[in-house]
């Protein structure tokens, strides 16, 4: 009777001689020491063959580095599971194989020895390359698309994500997959801004192809938006069970925006108050706005169709050959002022613009017009030439008016001016008998002259000199007013050194005058411009506070084509409602105080005018004046 071991053992041999997989016993020096049918049937070598043999019979050279390292690991006990490598049949044929070794135990439970199982996996390493083959055409096709891709599994997380889909949603493959879909694909209605249904949730339920509606936009990664059209397909298994979801999605800005600008186009058209005709090169009207209507009075059923020459005036039709000739160069006509006739007959001025249509290959296949109603504009027109012709003969009436007043006003002043000179000039001989009789009496009689008549003699005497002076200024603005003038260029620095160098007044100690740096040429008059620095000086060194030493500093300065010459002191200012009298002619400050004619600064100003310049005072009570002279650059 067999006893439970034996049966044990028997039934262990059964299992091993009939299994699929090779099993193999190896000893520590790696030789075969069992073998099975099956290892038999996957190397070629039957049990006698193998069995003494080291396990190398079946290691290709390549591989030999393998077993010392499986024996090393063994004899430390571990195991070694779905080791997948290749091994060599008898017929030199390579096998791919799945290796599981396990150490083989003596009663004492000392390792003796390995056992390897190995199982052919060369039909399923075909397999799953050609699954390999099958998913990188399916990679490269869809990364060579143009269209975004995104593939989920059956829970909607991500699996695969294209390039086109990257640069699309902002996300790359590495941070999106096995996310779900719907914290990537992030979908908005662009007019509501409410969340779209998600495309492959849809799928998932219905397990057919969907589409998203329009107007739905993609929420990128950073926030920005892309308008996008897509649609979405189920991934189906073997049993037609939906695995997954493809979806295809592509960013259609420029479509939209096209689409934008061509409803717009049409939204101008269709509003503008000019019309906007279209025709083809045999003259008839292709299209017809409400601008068009409304001027010509013919509705678009009317007229497309129709010849354009409806429109056209009998007498002008020999125009359009001519125009279309043009159009089909490729010329443009703009602003062509003409007429046009609407359906009541009634002629209206138009100003037209025309242009050639093309095709998508730059024939020129017809015109648009827009043609501008001017029959007002052309009423206004000629109601302003009617008054500009009238005014151009008012003006020409009112200018021979003028100019005679000119001359006229011209010759009364040019009187006046000689009158004046010649009455101050009449005027000094008496005066200066008068003074010089009173001279005489208070010279000859004082002692026979009471004290308050030679007092009054003397006032008498001061006044007739002060009188004299008044006239001789008088003279000299009536001459500066009339003598003729020729500008040229002066060096005024020589001219307001002569001046300083014949007044003892303007000299120290009566005064210390500083010229600082040197005054550059103007142009002006010499005379005039001595008269000016003259006037100035005189008043810069007079009206300083008693006890004071006039202290004067004059200098230069350039400004574009002009040049500003200052003439600073340090006397007694001038307050600033006296300021805008100073020029005017017998105009006083401090009269009780100083004495003077008052002509002298409108004498700077006449003799500045004449020579193209300006006068003019910056100014404060209490701290000097600063008079500056305008006069144009010399010319170089």
């Amino acid at each position: 009777m067999i006893n439970r071991d034996e049966q044990s053992r028997s039934l262990l041999a059964a299992i091993v001689d009939h299994c699929e997989d090779a099993i193999i016993s190896l000893d520590l020096n790696g030789k075969i020491t069992s073998w099975n049918n099956s290892a038999t049937a996957i190397f070629g070598y039957t049990a006698e063959e193998a069995i003494g043999q080291p396990v190398m019979i079946i290691i290709p050279p390549d591989r030999a580095d393998e077993e010392p390292e499986f024996i090393r690991r063994i004899t430390k006990g571990d195991r070694i599971r779905h080791y997948e490598t290749i091994r060599r049949a008898k017929n030199g044929n390579d096998v791919d194989i799945s290796l599981t070794i396990s150490p083989i135990l003596d009663s004492e439970g000392k390792i003796i020895g390995a056992s390897k199982i190995a199982r052919d996996i060369s039909k399923e390493r075909k397999a799953r390359e050609r699954l390999r083959q099958s998913e990188e055409w399916f990679r490269v096709t869809l990364s060579s698309i143009g269209d975004a891709v995104i593939a989920t599994d059956a829970d909607a997380n991500i699996t695969y994500m294209n390039s086109v889909a990257e640069e699309l949603t902002g996300w790359s493959s590495s941070e999106v997959t096995g996310k779900p879909l719907e914290s990537v694909f992030r979908i908005v209605n662009e007019r509501t801004r409410q969340i779209v249904e998600n495309p492959v949730a849809r799928v998932l339920q219905h397990g057919a192809v969907v589409g998203l509606a329009n107007h739905t936009v993609l929420i990128r990664k950073d926030g920005t938006e892309r308008p996008i059209d897509d649609s979405g397909a189920p991934i189906r298994g073997a049993g037609s069970e939906v695995v997954g979801v493809v979806l295809v999605f592509r960013d259609v800005a420029e479509h939209r925006t096209a689409e934008l600008t061509s409803l717009r186009l049409a939204a101008i058209v269709q509003n503008s108050d000019d019309a906007i005709i279209s025709k083809n090169l045999q003259g008839i009207v292709m299209s017809w706005n409400e601008g068009a209507q409304r001027i010509f009075g013919y509705t678009p059923e009317e007229i497309v169709g129709r010849s354009i020459l409806t429109l056209i005036p009998s007498e002008m039709h020999s125009q359009e050959p001519e125009i279309l000739a043009r159009l089909q160069r490729g010329e443009r006509i703009l602003h062509f002022e003409t007429e046009r006739v609407a359906k009541s007959g009634k002629r209206i001025a138009v100003s037209l613009t025309i242009s050639p249509i093309k095709d998508a290959e730059g024939h020129v296949i017809g015109a648009s017009k827009i043609a501008r109603d001017i029959t007002e504009q052309k009423a206004v027109q000629e109601a302003l030439q009617k008054a500009k012709t009238q005014l151009e003969l008012h003006a020409e009436q009112l200018e021979g008016t003028v100019a005679e007043r000119t001359k006229t006003l011209q010759k009364t002043v040019e009187e006046l001016e000689s009158f004046s000179y010649s009455l101050s000039h009449d005027m000094r001989a008496p005066l200066r008998t008068i003074q010089s009789f009173l001279e005489i009496v208070l010279n000859d009689q004082e002692q026979r002259i009471t004290g308050e008549g030679q007092r009054l003699l003397r006032t008498a005497v001061k006044t007739a000199e002060r009188m004299d002076k008044l006239i001789l200024d008088l003279l000299s603005f009536v001459r500066v007013s009339r003598s003729p003038i020729v500008l040229k260029s002066v060096n005024a620095g020589p001219i307001l050194r002569s001046i300083i160098e014949d007044r003892p007044a303007f000299q120290p100690p009566k005064a210390v005058i500083e010229i600082e740096n040197g005054l550059p040429e103007v142009e002006g008059d010499a005379t005039s411009l001595s008269q000016c620095l003259t006037n100035l000086l005189d008043n810069a060194v007079k009206f300083v506070a008693p006890g004071v030493t006039p202290h004067v500093r004059i200098r230069s300065e350039s400004r574009n084509d002009r040049v500003r010459i200052w003439v600073e002191d340090n006397g007694i200012g001038i307050d600033p409602e006296s300021q805008h009298q100073l020029f005017k002619v017998f105009q006083r400050i401090n009269a009780s105080s100083y004495e003077g004619t008052g002509i002298g600064l409108a004498l700077v100003h006449k003799a500045a005018e004449r020579m193209g310049g300006e006068v003019g005072v910056e100014s404060e009570l209490g701290k000097g004046s600063r008079f500056w002279l305008d006069l144009q650059k010399a010319q170089t």
